[in-house]
């Protein structure tokens, strides 16, 4: 097979996303981020003409849930999501731990029961916000809404809203911290997820054509396969290092 497909005749994808770095960055002219690099190679390799924008998570998800020709990155394949999407394939896996900070000596979990006790703060309808409400977790009780992941840190730091806890995996800790001018030193993992990992994908609505998502399966396969995809990886690895 080819690692490039020819051009198809079919309307402009949009591809929506929200700044998660280092996955995908939202800065002045481009899109940046290992797994927009993915992205971008997956559909020139397929021959569809894209373009990325970024939105709140919420309004991502709710976009690529509902409108044609349209897909979505970094998303968790979750069981409650996979009818929900047309699946194109894995470009990441992290697992995820509850966080606190490290100046909080009262906070100790061996369960994800005990912190119930405590306020959680998630982005919506990130996975982590689904995940909580299906283990009893309430919205306004002991789990609260970040329209996203940019002030997680932040809020924590502040403890604005009676933030105890964020729900976050290691490599994203690390850059929003950078961010938000906090130091790592600053956060402690309280609690592994081990049934929350973060095994993020591009997905496509279920407007999406079929042609389209064949497509773009094809291309994302064929990067893995003819060693593009782990050079991308490898490439961003030294970065994060």
């Amino acid at each position: 097979m080819s690692g490039l497909l020819l051009p198809v005749m079919a309307a402009e994808i949009r591809v929506v996303t929200e700044h998660l770095p280092p996955y995908q960055i939202d800065q002045p002219g481009a899109a940046a981020g290992f797994a927009t690099d993915l992205v971008r190679q997956t559909f020139q390799g397929a021959g569809i003409n894209y373009q990325i924008e970024f939105q709140s998570w919420s309004r991502a998800y709710q976009l690529a849930l509902r409108d044609p020709d349209t897909c979505i990155y970094s998303i968790s394949k979750s069981k409650e999501r996979l009818p929900l999407f047309q699946w194109i394939g894995e470009l990441s896996y992290n697992t995820t731990a509850i966080y606190g900070l490290a100046s909080r000596n009262d906070i100790q979990l061996q369960t994800l029961e005990q912190a119930k006790q405590y306020v959680i703060a998630v982005t919506r309808d990130d996975v982590t916000h689904h995940y909580l409400l299906k283990h009893g977790f309430e919205e306004g009780k002991n789990l609260y809404l970040l329209e996203n992941v940019a002030s997680m840190l932040n809020v924590l730091a502040g403890r604005r809203q009676g933030i105890d806890l964020v729900i976050i995996n290691e490599t994203i800790l690390k850059y929003r911290a950078q961010e938000s001018g906090l130091a790592l030193a600053d956060f402690r993992k309280l609690l592994v997820l081990p049934d929350l990992p973060l095994d993020f994908h591009l997905a496509c609505s279920l407007k999406t054509s079929a042609d389209t998502v064949e497509r773009l399966r094809q291309s994302l396969q064929v990067m893995k396969s003819d060693g593009r995809f782990d050079k991308i990886v490898a490439g961003w690895s030294e970065k994060l290092r």
